[in-house]
Formats: C-alpha cells, sequence, structure tokens
C-alpha cells in the first residue's frame, strides 16, 4: 500500500485514472450493475496513495463539472465545486467518447416515471454566477440546452409524464369530467400553438401547459422559442411551465407561472441571418 499524500495538487496522471474509473462507475449505474463507491475509493487509494476521503471529493468534482454539462453523476456523490481546470479539461477529453457510449446522454427506452409531486422552483440568483472561461467553452461545446431540444424521445416522455401529472391533479381534486378533457396539444396537432398540454384548473379555467425536460439537475439551462416565448406573455395569466428534471435518476418537477422573466435571465443563443435587397 503506499503512503498517504497530503496537500499536494492532484498530477494529470492521477486526474486521468480517477475520471475513467468514475466513467465506468457510471456506466455501472446506468446499466443497473452494482457497485460499492467505499471499495472504489480503498482500491484507488491504495493504488495512487490518495487518501479515501481525497478520491471521493474528487469524484464530487467530477459531479460538479458533469452537472454544469447537465449530464447524470453518480447518485449518492453530490457536486462539489471549486475543482482544478485540469479536471475540467480532462473530462472535456474524455466526454465526446464517453457521449457516444453512455445512454444516460441519449434517453432510449424511458420509463414512465412514478407519480410526481411538485416541489419549489429554484430561485433566481441576485447576481450572476459568473463560470469560468474555460467552464464556459466546455459548456458551449457540450450544450445541455441544445441536446435536451434535439432529443425527441426525452421531450416525448417528459411531455407525457407532465400529461398525466395534469391529469392525475385534477381527479385528486375530484374533477375527474375536467381531467377527461385534458390534451396533448403539441402531439395532436404539432408544436406550433407555443404550449404542450392543455390542462384546467379545478375551477374549469383553462392551463396552457408548456414542459421542459432535462437529465440533469433542476438549474440545467432550456431553450425556449420565439413563439413559446411570445405565447407565455400572451396568455400570462394562463401559462404554465412545467419543468422536469433528473429524469434518468429520480424524474422530479417544478412549475414556473406567468412572466418567466420573473424567474430566469432569458439570453439570445442564436441569431437569424436574413440577406436584404
Amino acid at each position: 500500500m503506499s503512503d498517504i499524500i497530503w496537500g499536494q495538487d492532484w498530477n494529470e496522471a492521477e486526474v486521468k485514472a480517477c475520471v475513467d474509473v468514475y466513467f465506468d462507475c457510471l456506466q455501472k449505474q446506468i446499466n443497473g450493475e452494482p457497485f460499492v463507491k467505499s471499495h472504489i475509493y480503498r482500491t484507488f487509494s491504495q493504488e495512487t496513495g490518495r487518501s479515501s476521503g481525497s478520491v471521493e471529493s474528487k469524484f464530487q468534482n467530477i459531479s460538479a463539472v458533469l452537472d454544469e454539462l447537465g449530464l447524470d453523476w453518480i447518485s449518492g456523490l453530490a457536486p462539489r465545486r471549486h475543482y482544478q481546470e485540469l479536471l475540467a479539461g480532462i473530462i472535456a477529453e474524455r466526454l465526446p467518447s464517453v457521449l457516444s457510449v453512455l445512454p444516460s446522454f441519449v434517453i432510449e427506452n424511458v420509463e414512465e416515471p412514478a407519480a410526481l409531486f411538485l416541489e419549489p422552483a429554484p430561485e433566481r440568483a441576485s447576481e450572476i454566477n459568473k463560470l469560468p472561461s474555460y467552464l464556459e467553452a466546455m459548456v458551449r461545446k457540450f450544450d445541455p440546452v441544445e441536446r435536451d431540444r434535439k432529443n425527441i424521445i426525452l421531450g416525448e416522455a417528459g411531455e407525457k409524464a407532465a400529461l398525466e401529472y395534469e391529469i392525475n391533479s385534477l381527479n385528486a381534486c375530484d374533477q375527474p369530467l375536467l381531467a377527461k378533457q385534458v390534451r396533448w396539444i403539441s402531439k395532436l396537432e404539432g408544436d406550433g400553438a407555443g404550449y404542450d398540454i392543455l390542462s384546467f384548473e379545478p375551477n374549469g379555467e383553462k392551463r396552457f401547459v408548456e414542459v421542459k425536460t432535462t437529465v440533469g439537475g433542476n438549474r440545467t439551462p432550456f431553450f425556449i422559442s420565439r413563439n413559446e416565448f411570445d405565447f407565455s406573455n400572451k396568455e400570462k395569466e394562463r401559462y404554465h411551465l412545467l419543468r422536469l428534471f433528473d429524469f434518468r435518476k429520480k424524474p422530479r418537477i417544478f412549475q414556473l407561472s406567468g412572466n418567466l422573466e420573473k424567474y430566469v435571465r432569458l439570453s439570445t443563443e442564436t441569431f437569424r441571418a436574413d440577406f436584404h435587397a
């Protein structure tokens, strides 16, 4: 067994090995294969001389980078910020090959989640949490907003779960007739309506529900089209955005009602390019 190393930054070889072990465990988690984290820490500690606690902290640093990218991370290893730039760089090197083989990042065979219970939306930060430039570049390269937007299977699974949530909520309020009138508009009519689900309040007032789904955490950014934004302003008294997150691990949900700018900062990510005469 190696002597325990104290007070020294992790070198490149150690970080690469740690990232590889982490992704191997993440693959096992996704596949439903058992593994014991404490055994992993102990084995890695014996190989490198790093303490088990140091290995666990480094794993949590990896979780933090993946969380910024809106990706799955190992359950029980909550994101721990303040990590080496070296760590982010090595994860960026590994991600292209990882994304091609880990099904967590391309949702397939999504199981219908258990009953959803509405929880509070995350508070809007009083000031922008500026990411380091190297991490900003990484987020742009592996854009979680664009990935979620293009993932048709994920989007449909989220909308189906939200549809069931609306129906169950009305039935719980003893409004079975209203529950039967809930409609999956984007499925029946396409995406042009500006919302996904037509639902109702218990008093019969219409609810226009937009659904945004991610495998990331509750603060993972989401994409909203110009049509959706305009509709949210037009119908702000009856407009509700349901945000489903942690969709692969344990689907959860919160709601934003009315003017979206009360809750989030809206920024232009794409530009229309016209040729003028």
